[in-house]
């Protein structure tokens, strides 16, 4: 149990002691001791949960009474934090929290300059104990809402927020984590449908990539790779016998070095092959034979790995992301009509945000849909960690229920109709398929 001292004044004085010229008091003579004065006069004291005597100090009675009635409640309920802990700022534990991160190189760098550039810089010199008020946490997702960022970008910072305090909890530093309070609420914003391409664009935009590259628009398109995964396919991830190519890694960026690496999630797969596109990647491996790529792998320091690219720059380099999707790409979709021709005078094309690579992988996941393929194989061919995502993102392209109902009765409907014609015909009675 915590009780509250006078520090100015002795607990139990002698008798015949000189009273203080300073406080009076009805029910005890007020003796002085020698911190008469100085620091803060009331103190309260209490064992912690591991049985050691802690103290702390307040200037007034009621702040004293006040907190000696927050700790018997905290010890009690087991959610008892050492003050002395939580008086470290947030910018100081983040960086624990960054040191004591698992996560890969290219991770580790988008935490760093997220807790760097928005929690950091607006939050960092709190200390941990005064980030327990969710009301603190709303103003701060106002802040990063009045500086114009997407919803989904304030998402992602706040669940970076969010693991830091929850290790705070964890580490017995704060008593919950207040990112994760009812009244704390994010924006919300209507999540845009993937409309896909259609056909036409699809065909129009590979024809205008260079020579080079074409074969690389097609597997884009007809397995569904990512643009890093095109980058980083290899001659060997071709198994033109059995149909199938392995997606077995992909080319990224580490900060502004590029590094071969496992595919998004470490999901290595497999994708069905068509006839066609086997013919394409054969015609540009005749033309455009494999180059020997040697990349560090996983990060700049990691062990160098070489594989014979199908797909190489001019220079018979790895694809840049940057250089390709400002040069070669944007010319195809200003070839196919999708962004006008560059103005005269203009450095670049025109932006186009919804326009990139990754829309010829949208469109083979529109045309395996429409073929009627299912969405745990579609899930698995786009390297997708959860069919349910796989759902949630194409869900709007899939047939709807009502028109697949309709066709199921209407087919019952004729094959009876029809029976019921033949049975007459013969002089018989058509079974009564409908009977109760």
């Amino acid at each position: 149990m915590a009780d509250v001292y006078d520090r100015w004044h002795k607990s139990h004085p002698r008798p015949g002691e000189t009273e203080c010229g300073e406080h009076k008091s009805r029910t005890r003579p007020m003796i002085p001791t020698s911190d008469h004065g100085t620091g803060k006069r009331w103190q309260v004291r209490y064992r912690d949960l591991d049985g050691r005597q802690r103290k702390e100090h307040f200037h007034t009675r009621a702040e004293a009474d006040k907190r000696a009635a927050e700790v018997d409640v905290e010890i009690r309920s087991g959610t008892y934090v050492v003050p002395a802990q939580t008086k470290q700022t947030l910018g100081a534990y983040a960086q624990k929290w960054l040191d004591a991160n698992s996560v890969g190189p290219t991770t580790a760098l988008r935490y760093e300059s997220t807790v760097r550039n928005h929690i950091v810089a607006h939050l960092g010199r709190r200390e941990l104990r005064s980030l327990n008020k969710p009301s603190t946490i709303q103003g701060w997702v106002r802040t990063l809402q009045d500086g114009g960022f997407e919803v989904s970008t304030i998402e992602g910072i706040f669940d970076i927020l969010s693991g830091i305090l929850g290790m705070a909890v964890e580490d017995g530093l704060l008593p919950k984590n207040p990112c994760k309070a009812k009244s704390v609420r994010l924006p919300t914003a209507t999540k845009k449908k993937i409309i896909p391409w259609p056909l036409e664009r699809v065909r129009a935009v590979i024809a205008g990539l260079p020579e080079r590259f074409q074969a690389g628009g097609k597997l884009a398109f007809g397995c569904g790779l990512r643009q890093g995964e095109v980058f980083g396919f290899a001659v060997d991830d071709i198994d033109f016998k059995g149909g199938w190519i392995h997606v077995n890694r992909q080319v990224r960026l580490v900060g502004t070095k590029a590094v071969f690496a496992l595919p998004k999630g470490n999901k290595i797969r497999s994708v069905p092959l068509s006839a066609q596109l086997a013919a394409a990647l054969r015609a540009h491996m005749e033309a455009f034979p494999p180059t020997p790529v040697t990349l560090p792998w996983s990060k700049p320091d990691g062990e160098p790995k070489t594989f014979r690219l199908i797909f190489v720059d001019e220079k018979q380099r790895a694809y840049s992301r940057s250089v390709f999707n400002m040069g070669d790409w944007k010319r195809a979709l200003a070839a196919a009509g999708v962004i006008p021709p560059r103005e005269r005078g203009a450095r670049y094309l025109q932006a186009a945000p919804e326009d990139g690579m990754h829309a010829l992988r949208h469109a083979y996941a529109s045309v395996l849909l429409d073929a009627g393929e299912s969405i745990k194989a579609l899930s698995e061919y786009l390297g997708h960690s959860d069919p349910g995502f796989t759902l949630r993102t194409y869900t709007h392209l899939l047939p709807s229920s009502e028109t697949r109902t309709r066709k199921a009765i209407d087919h019952v409907f004729i094959n009876v109709g029809a029976a019921e014609e033949a049975q007459e015909e013969d002089g018989g009675r058509a079974p009564d398929t409908f009977a109760a």
